[in-house]
């Protein structure tokens, strides 16, 4: 072993985690057991006088790792911020490796016995959900370590009170037809979209299905970068040919575009050679402008990663929006339509994303904002406030209706592609754009920013509505073909950078 690679090693054995010491089980391999998930920092050599680190978290529970990690001990004081970052991940599991739920209505006694159906239906899907009863008043006087309250319909009205009583849960309201039919499946796949997880990494998918032509003897290398609600994810995949040839992800506790170039680095170990590749792409959440990328209230200012990679490893980059990206991968995927819009919403997100491919060309506009939902969503009028809206199956149906009849009066695309927790009935989406609801029982219920009325369109305006339940793999499809594009296209006018 290297001297640096000896000199963390040392470093490594001299931490603590959770007043737990780490084993060395050889020169090679270092432990953390903490009970309910173990950490791994393996080493591996890399060149002639370097190692790559390796961190992992597997559950002991199982389900794979849940993080992981590589990288180049040419840094230590990286090295050892990324190990910090580990640690965090693994005390976050040792202190909550049960996600605790806690169901109130005016009485315990109605939802008890929801409660235990709930645990039921988590245990057959294999969640660490655990689930608890009490009254409203109750759980506003007596709070609790809960990471999510659900109230029942009865007990809506208390919604603030409850946020205010517990502000490190999620607060929602289950729906009535949900709670009426003590339909504890549904009630369980609101969690789970309220705890939205992309899996990472796995062994085995199912790609999406190529049906344009993207022949090519390309070797491009694809990174995606999502935020979710407790962590964010890096995942790569290299496409050699139009086929994948690696892949992998880990999620860490909070987004830091630096990750991307530590992958980079470290991607010797597992036999990619980044100095042979054709391209990179990146997709990335927020708005990516010639590689530069905005993401208020995640990362201050602007980060130019295209033009860093770029420059760092000499390698063509593109920068790209996830949901763009998933607008193309959803072009590409199908034969049948040219116009093609892409609408992704996560439940209990402030605002979704749009992409829309128009006779064969993504839509981008003055600084790639085209379509930028997020600027529009909360104009219209809701049956309960936008905030409230954003928690609740009735909210986000609502949501999608108005960004969907939105996106058919500008662009009128040939279909609309839409990943909208809790939203998968697209023949009740279908029926709703074509109805007049914009008053009901004398209240305005739907209306634009001036109060004036949203009429529903004519039936053969509504084009075919088509659920995504791949999102991740869209994301990766339309980047490979996105650089594809600007491989064979010398003059594209952004340079080939986002």
């Amino acid at each position: 072993m290297s001297p640096t690679g000896t000199t963390f090693r040392e470093w490594v054995l001299a931490q603590r985690v959770r007043a737990t010491s780490p084993v060395a089980l050889d020169e090679s391999r270092i432990r953390i057991d903490v009970g309910s998930a173990v950490a791994e920092v393996n080493f591996y050599p890399y060149q002639s006088d370097l190692e790559i680190a390796e961190y992992r978290i597997v559950r002991t529970s199982g389900g794979g790792a849940i993080f992981f990690l590589h990288v180049l001990l040419d840094d230590l004081n990286r090295a050892q911020e990324l190990f910090a970052e580990m640690v965090e991940a693994l005390e976050d599991e040792a202190t909550h490796a049960t996600t605790r739920v806690l169901l109130c209505c005016t009485s315990a006694l109605t939802t008890t016995l929801f409660a235990s159906k709930m645990g039921d239906v988590a245990q057959a899907l294999s969640l660490d959900y655990s689930f608890d009863a009490m009254s409203v008043d109750r759980a506003l006087e007596e709070g609790g370590a809960y990471d999510a309250v659900l109230l029942a319909p009865q007990a809506s009205h208390v919604r603030r009170q409850m946020i205010k009583a517990h502000p490190n849960a999620l607060v929602f309201e289950i729906p009535g037809k949900i709670f009426g039919s003590y339909d504890a499946a549904g009630a369980v796949r609101l969690l789970m979209h309220a705890f939205r997880d992309v899996r990472a990494p796995t062994d085995a998918h199912e790609t999406t299905r190529v049906a344009r032509d993207l022949s090519n003897d390309k070797r491009i290398l694809i990174i995606t970068l999502f935020t979710m609600r407790t962590y964010s994810r890096l995942g790569y995949r290299l496409y050699e040919n139009g086929t994948v040839t690696a892949e992998g992800a880990v999620r860490k506790p909070r987004l830091d575009y630096r990750d991307v170039e530590d992958l980079l680095e470290t991607l010797g170990g597992h036999n990619v050679s980044v100095e042979d590749l054709d391209m990179i792409g990146i997709a990335v959440p927020g708005v990516a402008y010639r590689g530069a990328i905005s993401l208020p209230g995640v990362v201050e200012g602007t980060y130019d990663l295209g033009s860093h990679i770029q420059n760092r490893f000499g390698i063509r980059t593109s920068v790209d929006n996830n949901c763009n990206a998933a607008a193309v991968g959803c072009y590409v995927g199908q034969d049948a339509y040219e116009s093609v819009m892409f609408y992704r919403h996560e439940f209990g997100h402030i605002a979704g994303g749009l992409g829309t491919v128009i006779d064969g060309t993504l839509l981008k506009g003055r600084h790639n904002l085209a379509g930028e939902p997020k600027y529009y969503e909360s104009l219209f009028a809701y049956s309960q406030d936008y905030a409230d809206a954003l928690w609740s199956e009735e909210g986000m149906f609502e949501i999608a209706r108005n960004v969907t009849l939105t996106g058919i009066s500008l662009m009128s695309p040939e279909a609309i592609f839409l990943a909208v927790d809790t939203v998968d009935d697209m023949d009740a989406l279908h029926e709703v754009l074509t109805q007049d609801v914009s008053h009901k029982d004398g209240r305005c219920l739907l209306a634009g920013p001036n109060g004036g009325p949203l009429l529903g369109l004519p039936e053969e305006l509504v084009p075919p509505l088509f659920v995504v339940t791949d999102y991740v793999e869209r994301v990766y499809l339309g980047e490979m073909a996105l650089c594809l594009q600007k491989l064979r296209d010398p003059n594209y006018r952004s340079l080939g950078i986002g």
